[in-house]
């Protein structure tokens, strides 16, 4: 797959968790391209452990992730690391003593664009409709409001990569549709890179470029998304009929939903 342009390079990774002793990964070599790429995979078949590699987060036992070229170990410094990408987490949570509209304006002050855009801040309070928290502190707004609102940090901080692991799995249905659809236009106008997991395969198919789909065997699928989310794979992946997987995914987002989990 060299033949498109690649953000982040994994050659003969392998890792395995200290509490764990079998790898998550084994002599993965994966280039992982430009643009929006959507993770899609069973729970524990690693989509968060390969975002956590490719955003510097993680260190691989052994071989190498390069990130824009550099070596994700020369980024230890948070600060450059998150010049090169930036970090949602799975159901995140924190408590804040400013209010969010501070938040933004801070973020977007201290982040990495080329050039400040006094009037994002706007735009973004608008399409994640945040305009009724901006005054209100994290810990005062529901998960939903919390989860757009933690969107909005990420775009306003102005990484060249953005990590998404299950970032809309809160919202209501007319929110996700939102929230994708400007993530979408805004990494292509911006010409920046978005990689993130979800388990509804309508969104993916709608809003990503490519597709990283991951088997319960460990082994990934990449390519163009109308390519790799067919129903053959799918069911290959997942070894479940393709019928039941609705139902299976709606209850694992139905628990998601009520977990509360601290900021990273």
């Amino acid at each position: 797959m060299d033949d498109f342009p690649f953000d982040v390079r994994l050659t003969g990774v392998s890792f395995t968790y200290p509490e764990t002793e079998k790898p998550i990964f084994s002599d993965l070599s994966l280039s992982l391209p430009r643009g929006l790429v959507t993770l899609v995979g069973q729970n524990g078949t690693g989509k968060s452990t390969l975002l956590l590699l490719a955003s510097a987060r993680l260190s691989p036992s052994s071989g190498r992730v390069e990130i824009l070229g550099r070596d994700s170990r020369e980024l230890s410094e948070e600060t450059e690391r998150n010049r090169y990408v930036s970090f949602i987490y799975q159901n995140m949570e924190f408590e804040t003593e400013e209010p969010i509209g501070a938040l933004m304006e801070f973020v977007h002050e201290h982040g990495f664009h080329a050039t400040r855009d006094p009037g994002l801040i706007k735009v973004l309070a608008s399409v994640l409709e945040l305009e009724g928290v901006l005054n209100k502190r994290t810990q005062e707004v529901s998960k939903g409001e919390l989860q757009r609102a933690i969107i909005g940090f990420s775009l306003l901080y102005g990484s060249h990569i953005i990590m998404m692991d299950e970032p809309i799995f809160a919202l209501e249905d007319r929110h996700k549709l939102q929230v994708m659809g400007f993530l979408r236009e805004y990494a292509r106008q911006r010409g920046i890179s978005i990689y993130f997991s979800v388990h509804e395969f309508e969104i993916s198919r709608e809003y990503s470029d490519w597709t990283l789909l991951f088997a319960k065997d460990r082994s990934i699928r990449l390519g163009p998304t109308e390519e790799i989310l067919t129903r053959e794979n799918i069911e290959q992946a997942y070894e479940i009929p393709y019928g039941m997987l609705y139902r299976k995914e709606h209850l694992y987002r139905e628990a998601l939903s009520t977990r509360r989990a601290p900021m990273n």
